[in-house]
This record gives structure tokens, C-alpha cells and sequence, in this order.
């Protein structure tokens, strides 16, 4: 059984996320997560969608055993490692960029 927290923790390394940098994307406060991290309190669905919203990720993103992104091509898996890779302003340009092009 996976380790919710663990999971968390995991995926904030990866993008160099604090914990603190999280509860501000999610809205859910530090002292829920450190209760969490203790088992005093439980992850709810609810809690783990705005977590995967707050690292832009997709539940079966958070749930996959691999670091691999579950479901995608190739090419999108591709995009999607250079895309956690950006700043937010970069990102926001990419997808300015991906807007044009899809009329070209």
C-alpha cells in the first residue's frame, strides 16, 4: 500500500518543492501536513486532488508506481518531464506559444 506522504514528499523533491511551497499552491496548511506525515490525521481525496493540482499532476500521475507518466505517448511523456522542468512564467509562455501554433 502506498504511503501517502512519502509519495508527497517524493514528488516535491522532484520538483524542489518545499512543503511550505505546497501549502501555498494547495491551501492546505503546514500543520495539516505535519499532522498527516505523523498518522494523527488521514489524507482525504479531496486533499490529494488539490495536492495534484497544486504540482500539476493528474491522480494517476500521483498513484503510479513508476516515475513514469501512466497513459501518454511517448512524445507527450517527453513534453510532460521538460514541462515540470520550467518556471511558472516559462510555462505560461509554452502554453502561449502551444495556443498559436494549434491554429497555424
Amino acid at each position: 500500500m502506498m504511503d501517502i506522504m512519502k509519495r508527497i514528499d517524493e514528488l516535491c523533491r522532484q520538483r524542489n518543492i518545499s512543503i511550505y511551497r505546497l501549502s501555498q499552491l494547495t491551501g492546505i496548511s503546514q500543520s495539516a501536513f505535519s499532522k498527516m506525515n505523523r498518522q494523527q490525521s488521514s489524507m482525504t481525496v479531496e486533499n490529494i486532488s488539490r495536492v495534484c493540482d497544486g504540482l500539476g499532476i493528474s491522480m494517476a500521475q500521483f498513484f503510479s508506481e513508476s516515475s513514469e507518466y501512466p497513459d501518454l505517448t511517448a512524445p507527450q511523456k517527453q513534453l510532460l518531464k521538460y514541462w515540470v522542468l520550467l518556471s511558472d512564467s516559462k510555462q505560461k509562455l509554452v502554453l502561449e506559444i502551444t495556443e498559436k501554433l494549434k491554429d497555424v
